[in-house]
């Protein structure tokens, strides 16, 4: 009985590659395909050199150029292979590539090129000839150096420099204006290079891994970024960067920090991860304005005391304090109206929660901080509490925390008292989010002190007219998951506004009152039943950074909208228009405010 064995390409067991070997991977039919479409993947295919076929992909061959010849009747129904595109994406990742050819240069109409997992020691200058390269990945190699030319390439923009031996970069790097992510993690770097300021359109910017102990000053520059990463360093030293008004998440877990970050300003930060370092103090005048923060990450930490500011955090959801040197926690922890995971491990000297509460998580925990919370609002305020009533905040509490929360209580209406309490509090943040209220109470308008406020996951149909004009403060509301199909003329009256999420309700258009903020930063409006988009409403929002118009009932998108480039999150997936068509819109922002431009002129 014969047993089909498997062939094995014995060559390459045996003996170096040659460059016949790798010229042989790449066959006509690749080459056809390659023209035709504009893209090359020779990734994983064991290679020692690029290909000399790749040079002069688009030069017709002697046998290519007769078979033309005997062809120019040019029937429908053969295969017209001489018709191509030039090539604009090369992949060669997962090869064995020492050196990149200088011969590179003759693909200048290179828009992606990738050679991450190779064995290249250093760029070419010849690099510095794909002008119209956007996307470059050069990961996982040897590299040690850049060439100069490199940071020449005015139209890239995304660079990945990862696992490389990079000790040092050139200031021309702050050259590559045109970058909108860069990733430099697992190399040896020390410092990075004066200039970085001027990468002005970065928007990820990843130097994890490496032996950093500063951070330059004009990384402040970078006033677009949205994700920070400087894991894994020695960073001792952190400068200011509240002029990071986009970031949304900030790791600098295991450092040598001492002191809290100054991160007063960033204000749309959702994520910050200070876990491994050697901090002692919440720093809460630094998370003043944080209503978007919904993970807090501390653990590893010589932290002592919980501050009672922290309730006003009204969208955490995640707050890690484990091994740390707390001996106390604060009861009215367990009132933060949407965290999940409270973690406290390995804080040896709590007095006041038993370990076996801790070891069983969350929701054991929070509810023994309830137990003496609704305790400690008896000996208060007096009262009596009926099991399974709701429990309302006392205005001691109120004032303590600045924080009015009813979320989850079923409630039709909110008591009267209750408000006058908030009031008198100056709360600075309200939570009603989760009930079953009709219609917002009209000695809400009596707190006018607030920044923050929830009414999402209601029943609500309309707002009062009045809505817009008590709340001067107002720099965050969420009204989502209601009934909503308009809103009042007061909401322009809102000059501080900086993000209104109204999605899940039943608007058919954009409110015409919301075009009046000029502050608004972030519109989300998905999954309503908007039909048009019109660009000379949306136009007056000129500092309009993020809009959701995902899951909606839009027929047509104006190619105007294009011309709103400083918007930088555009979401419009789940509508029914044709053009542009989700290829495009998997593309991401730019290309889809590209596209609408192009389409203008046309």
């Amino acid at each position: 009985m014969s047993v089909e064995r498997k062939r094995v390409n014995h060559r390459a067991l045996f003996r170096p590659r040659s460059q016949k070997d790798d010229d042989d991977e790449v066959s006509h039919r690749i080459i056809i395909d390659a023209r035709r479409s504009g893209e090359l993947n020779l990734s994983g295919k064991g290679l020692a050199t690029v290909p000399e076929r790749i040079w002069n992909i688009n030069q017709l061959s002697r046998e290519e150029a007769e078979e033309l010849g005997r062809n120019l009747d040019f029937d429908d129904d053969k295969e017209r292979w001489w018709e191509q595109e030039p090539l604009r994406k090369l992949n060669l990742g997962g090869n064995s590539i020492k050196i990149i050819d200088p011969k590179i240069e003759y693909l200048a109409e290179l828009e992606e090129l990738d050679f991450h997992d190779n064995l290249l020691g250093e760029t070419p200058k010849e690099m510095g000839a794909l002008t119209k390269l956007r996307k470059l990945d050069l990961s996982h190699n040897n590299l040690e150096r850049m060439h100069k030319k490199l940071f020449t390439l005015e139209n890239l923009k995304h660079l990945d420099l990862s696992h490389n031996n990079l000790s040092e970069l050139s200031p021309a790097l702050g050259d590559l204006v045109m970058l909108e992510s860069l990733n430099l993690s697992f190399n040896n770097l020390k410092a990075l290079p004066v200039g970085l300021g001027y990468l002005v359109r970065l928007c990820a910017f990843d130097v994890s891994h490496n032996i950093l102990v500063e951070l330059p000053p004009d990384i402040m520059s970078m006033r677009v970024l949205q994700k920070l990463d400087a894991n894994s360093n020695h960073l001792e030293v952190v400068p200011p960067l509240g002029e990071m008004r986009k970031l949304e998440a900030l790791i600098f877990h295991t450092n040598n920090l001492k002191n809290f970050p100054n991160i007063t300003g960033c204000n749309a930060l959702r994520e910050l991860n200070l876990s491994n370092n050697s901090i002692f103090e919440i720093d809460m005048e630094c998370l003043e304005d944080m209503g978007q923060l919904k993970s807090l990450l501390l653990a590893h930490n010589n932290i002592e005391v919980i501050p009672d500011d922290i309730i006003k955090l009204l969208n955490m959801e995640r707050l890690d304090l484990s091994s740390n040197k707390l001996t106390l926690i604060p009861n009215f922890v367990c009132i933060m109206p949407n965290l999940k995971h409270f973690i406290i491990t390995g804080n040896e000297k709590i007095k006041n929660v038993r370990r076996d509460i801790v070891q069983c998580g969350t929701p054991r925990i929070l509810k023994h901080l309830r137990q003496g919370f609704d305790s400690e609002s008896l000996d208060v305020s007096h009262s009596s509490v009926s099991p399974g009533a709701a429990r309302m905040p006392d205005k001691y509490t109120m004032k303590n925390t600045k924080l009015l929360s009813l979320t989850g209580q079923q409630l039709h209406e909110v008591p009267e008292n209750i408000l006058e309490d908030a009031k008198i509090a100056g709360v600075t943040c309200i939570d009603l989010s989760k009930n079953k209220l009709q219609q917002v109470p009209d000695k809400l308008s009596m707190i006018q002190s607030v920044e923050d406020m929830k009414i999402s996951c209601n029943l609500l149909s309309s707002l009062p007219e009045w809505f817009g004009e008590p709340f001067k403060h107002l720099r965050y509301i969420d009204l989502s998951q209601n009934q909503l199909s308009s809103l009042p003329e007061s909401m322009g009256l809102l000059e501080r506004l900086r993000e209104i999420n109204i999605s899940s309700n039943r608007f058919k258009g954009v409110p015409e009152s919301i075009c009046n903020i000029e502050n608004l930063e972030i519109l989300i409006l998905n999954d309503n039943h908007v039909t048009e988009v019109d660009v000379s409403s949306l136009g007056k929002l000129r500092r309009l950074a993020t809009l959701d118009l995902s899951n909606n009932d839009i027929t047509h998108v104006p190619p105007e909208l294009g011309n709103m480039k400083h918007i930088r999150t555009l979401r419009l997936s789940g509508n029914c228009f044709k053009q542009p068509r989700h290829a495009i819109l998997m593309k991401g922002t730019d290309e889809i405010l590209a596209y609408l431009r192009s389409r203008i002129s046309s």
